[in-house]
């Protein structure tokens, strides 16, 4: 695992809760830094909205009152 140099701190702690992009500057590829907590979350959702595809079978889906 890679460790936070100083200007990587200091980046992620102005922004705040907010992601950092940080770029390579030999590729000039663009990367997001989130907290791992943020990461996590996302994956879940991720895998929650592609667990059950049945529910995108139908092109419109209206639930009872």
């Amino acid at each position: 695992m890679a460790t936070l140099t100083q200007e990587q701190r200091r980046e992620i702690e102005k922004a705040g809760e907010e992601p950092v992009r940080m770029e390579d500057p030999e590729t000039h590829q663009f990367y997001v830094v989130i907290k791992e907590e943020v990461y996590k979350r996302l994956r879940e959702s991720i895998e929650m909205d592609q667990s059950d595809l049945s529910l995108h079978e139908f092109e419109e889906f209206i639930p009872n009152p």
